[in-house]
């Protein structure tokens, strides 16, 4: 049995991440010579050791490591923690295969670890996806996310093959959902009533008719159709780059040109010229700061901040220089509408399909987006703007190693232009909280449900944002968590375009008694718009589940949203559930706090059908009311204070935060299927 877990989806110090210290053992290591059942050559803890994630909650993928000429290995699906894993030394290559209970195996390729990551983590480990696995069978990448491309088709193959285990052993009552898959002692005499073994070649050269009939009689792939086999992997290719994605601050530095000493990262950093030198007194500096969501469907959003000016003052430092920045510039809301393609999931380069760019849109005349050009995300980790320490790190180099154009085209970067200025810098940026699979004793819809149960999504509801400042009116926003798992606005048809500026004590954008329920698909998608042709928008997802067995939140769902757009008023920048600390001066108790948001389910789940449970809990980890905040909000009041007679800044400090109730919509029941 597995005697420790990780905690994959912690927020962790990047030092922590780079060097593998930290957190607890996934493993335990086998007895020499034996057949293992447990899930890697090494402890996740341990020098050298690389713990990976597969991307799909299987339990029981057989493996083996290079390093280790003797010991075999499966993926431990971790219920209470929602992944699978698995882990081999740096750089090794894992050969995984499917293994019968004597000789009959299933051989699925090879990969070498070096192309997911070179560097240890015990506390945020890389995914390793079907689509890496593919491309070790087919030899070659996916050129794009299509049912027509060979290792897709490779992958749709695997998916076709886990997803008949899962109908077979009823885990699954769908063919395209994604919950935990058991390759057992069943499944293995199983295996060995197939023909002959089945080999790379046999699942990249031979027709479906031929391929299916090799599992024979073990497992019938027809119940699984091509368009279900696409389905999964295009959500589990989604699933591996969402996640909360931000860059650091460096603001309390030593001299440094490249790392920042106490983060690790420059961030959201340039200038106006072509070398940004922190002494330089002529120069108009840029620094910004932002928090993007990526959702189950791919698409992106978020909302952040920027500062740009001239110091006269003598810095030495980029941290020193925004820290000035910080206290002395007043700041320009920037927000990211939702956009799609920001990180590719086969690449895990920006925006790569589109090439102009992901936007944020700055709050200033004669501003142009801010546009993140390039980069490419490291080890399931970071984006690394520079060519110092952490690229060095995180591509797998020595300080001594040559920096190529390859490289160079690797790091993220920015450009603006403003007032005609054209603006350039460099990003770091970190990838925090991917996502897993929803557990569909907790996320139960019509899809994953079985006949005659009781499912809860789409959940149409209604969240009431109240401001600790009691002079700002209470917000009532219409919510409906979709059978997706991605979080939208449902906001009543015929809102006065003047709604937060009426008599009214509450702003009232809550879900329609009539129509609100009626259905989480839009009836106009690409516009965002239902069937009354009201405007909705993309505010957040589900990050995880944690089902009955998880202690600390049984029948749970994790929420993480971001309210970015003008038409949220005083909501807009609003960050909720980012389980985020930002800090804003050298003073530790001065910070920008945004706590988790935890929606229990149990009520839901013990309701009859038909029926409305009479509440909802909504908490944070902690069992306490949810708390939201705003960073553009709070940086306006680190700037009033330097700046009192600045009445926008002082009034633009009151939306900082609040708290948040979470109603059940009067037009919302539980469902049988």
């Amino acid at each position: 049995m597995k005697s420790k877990k990780i905690l994959p989806f912690a927020l962790t110090a990047v030092f922590a991440a780079l060097s593998g210290c930290g957190g607890e053992s996934a493993n335990v290591i086998p007895e020499k010579y034996d057949t293992s059942t447990e899930n890697g050559a090494c402890s996740s803890n341990s020098e050298g050791c690389m713990e990976f994630v597969l991307d799909y909650p299987f339990d029981g993928l057989n493996f083996t490591c290079s390093s280790d000429t003797t010991n075999k290995f499966i993926t431990l699906f971790d219920s209470n923690e929602s992944v699978s894993t698995g882990a081999c030394k740096i750089g090794d290559t894992v050969s995984f295969y499917l293994m019968g209970d004597a000789e009959k195996k299933i051989d699925l390729g090879k990969v070498n670890l070096s192309t997911i990551s070179n560097v240890a983590s015990s506390t945020s480990p890389p995914r390793l996806t079907l689509l890496d696995i593919a491309k070790g069978i087919n030899g070659q990448v996916a050129a794009e996310l299509n049912p027509n491309d060979a290792t897709v088709k490779v992958a749709m193959r695997l998916a076709k093959i886990i997803q008949a285990i899962g109908l077979k052993d009823g885990n699954l009552n769908s063919a395209a959902d994604i919950q935990p898959v058991y390759m057992n002692a069943i499944n293995r005499t199983g295996l060995e009533s197939i023909n002959k073994s089945i080999t790379t070649t046999d699942i990249t050269s031979l027709s479906d008719a031929d391929f299916n009939a090799l599992f024979s009689p073990w497992l019938d792939l027809t119940t699984v159709s091509d368009n279900d086999a696409f389905t999964a992997v295009s959500k589990l290719a989604n699933m591996s780059v969402a996640a909360v994605f931000q860059p650091e601050f460096a603001l309390f530095s030593t001299s440094q040109t490249v790392v920042a000493g106490l983060s690790g990262s420059n961030g959201l950093v340039g200038c106006d010229k072509a070398v940004c030198d922190p002494a330089d007194k002529t120069k108009s500096n840029s620094f910004g700061h932002f928090m993007l969501i990526t959702d189950r469907q791919g698409m992106t959003f978020g909302s952040g901040l920027q500062w740009r000016g001239q110091i006269t003052d003598e810095l030495e430092t980029i941290g020193g220089v925004n820290l000035h920045m910080m206290r002395n510039i007043k700041p320009k809301q920037m927000t990211a509408t939702q956009q799609d393609n920001w990180i590719d999931p086969i690449t895990h380069e920006i925006d790569r399909k589109r090439q102009f760019g992901f936007r944020f849109d700055v709050a200033e005349a004669n501003a142009e987006p801010l546009k993140i050009t390039q980069g490419t995300l490291l080890a399931d980790k970071m984006v690394a703007g520079t060519d110092g320490t952490i690229y060095r790190a995180l591509a797998g180099l020595s300080s001594s190693a040559t920096i190529t154009d390859q490289d160079r085209a690797r790091m993220g970067l920015w450009s603006q232009r403003v007032n005609g200025i054209d603006y350039k810098g460099t990003i770091d940026l970190y990838k925090q909280y991917p996502i897993s699979y929803l557990d569909k004793s907790v996320f139960k819809t019509a899809v994953n449900a079985a006949a005659g149960q009781n499912y809860f999504f789409p959940l149409y509801a209604d969240m009431t944002f109240k401001f600790s400042n009691t002079d700002i009116k209470t917000v009532k926003l219409g919510v409906v968590i979709d059978s997706n798992g991605d979080i939208r606005t449902n906001i009543r048809p015929n809102v006065p375009a003047d709604v937060f500026n009426t008599s009214s004590s509450i702003i009232d954008l809550s879900t329609d008694d009539a129509t609100g329920c009626q259905s989480d698909t839009l009836a106009y998608p690409e516009l965002m718009q239902d069937s009354n042709h009201t405007q909705q928008y993309r505010i957040g997802t589900v990050s995880r589940a944690f089902t009955s067995g998880y202690t600390a939140s049984p029948n749970a769902l994790s929420l993480r949203m971001i309210l970015a757009d003008a038409a949220f008023g005083n909501l807009n920048g609003a960050l909720i559930g980012m389980n985020t600390t930002i800090r804003t001066s050298k003073d530790s108790s001065e910070s920008v706090v945004v706590g988790g948001a935890l929606l229990k389910v149990s009520s839901l789940m013990n309701a009859d059908a038909g029926t409305k449970p009479p509440s909802i809990a909504f908490s944070d980890s902690n069992g306490n009311p949810v708390k939201w905040g705003n960073t553009f909000a709070s940086f306006n009041s680190i700037y009033n204070q330097s700046n009192t007679k600045d009445t926008e800044s002082k009034e633009l400090a009151k939306l900082a935060g609040g708290s948040i109730s979470f109603e059940l919509a009067p037009c919302y029941k539980v469902l049988k299927k």
